[in-house]
């Protein structure tokens, strides 16, 4: 049997995709702000020059100490950039990556896990004669069926322990035949004794009446 498609694997990797794209647009959007800050610093250090050729700055001493504190803070500027791309590399090509990863394969495992299912209950259906499918349907309910009796037998001990002076005591459930607890059974004896006629004659199929809690 050919897999199924897994649209689910697909929109994983569409949102690994995404990721990238964002990360991607977030290094682009950190950089302009220091890109200006190098057009200023390289704007700063050509008036500077131009304005030591016009000889309206002062000494050649205090000129050759201005510009090498802009050529210092230019190449503090530029490690600096090159730290944060470092980071911004470490990010995108391991942390994203790794936690993409990790969603990528447990989406693999949580389909491998599907079609082995599937194939099991195709070599059950291929290889269990149907007389012994149907036998083993039957005792799965048979087996519910005493699992529900003996849930209703604890909660008939339980709540035949309660007192009726005692009316905020929660009451065990009952189980219906369906294995489900009915919407109209009360949580404690004073919903029990607060019964209509109609849903107290309800209850007497599950051993479970206001009469037996009365004096």
């Amino acid at each position: 049997m050919e897999p199924p498609p897994s649209n689910t694997l697909g929109s994983t990797l569409q949102s690994l995709n995404s990721h990238l794209e964002k990360a991607r647009w977030n290094v682009d959007e950190m950089r302009k702000p220091l890109d200006a800050l190098t057009a200023t610093i390289d704007g700063l250090q050509g008036q500077t020059m131009q304005i030591a050729l016009l000889g309206e700055v002062g000494t050649r001493q205090e000129i050759a100490g201005l510009r090498t504190q802009i050529r210092n803070q230019d190449q503090k500027h530029k490690d600096g950039i090159k730290e944060i791309q470092g980071i911004l590399d470490d990010l995108l090509q391991n942390q994203v990556v790794e936690h993409m990863r990790k969603e990528v394969e447990q989406e693999i495992s949580n389909q491998i896990n599907v079609l082995v299912q599937e194939q099991v209950a195709e070599c059950l259906k291929d290889h269990i004669p149907q007389a012994l499918q149907v036998e083993v349907e039957e005792s799965k309910r048979e087996l519910d069926r005493l699992n529900t009796a003996l849930h209703n037998s604890e909660s008939r001990r339980s709540n035949g322990n309660l007192r009726t002076n005692q009316v905020d005591d929660l009451l065990a459930t009952m189980f219906m035949l369906d294995g489900t607890v009915s919407p109209r059974f009360p949580k404690d004896l004073k919903g029990l004794f607060s019964l209509d006629e109609w849903n107290n004659l309800s209850l007497l199929s599950s051993g479970l009446s206001p009469s037996l809690y009365r004096n």
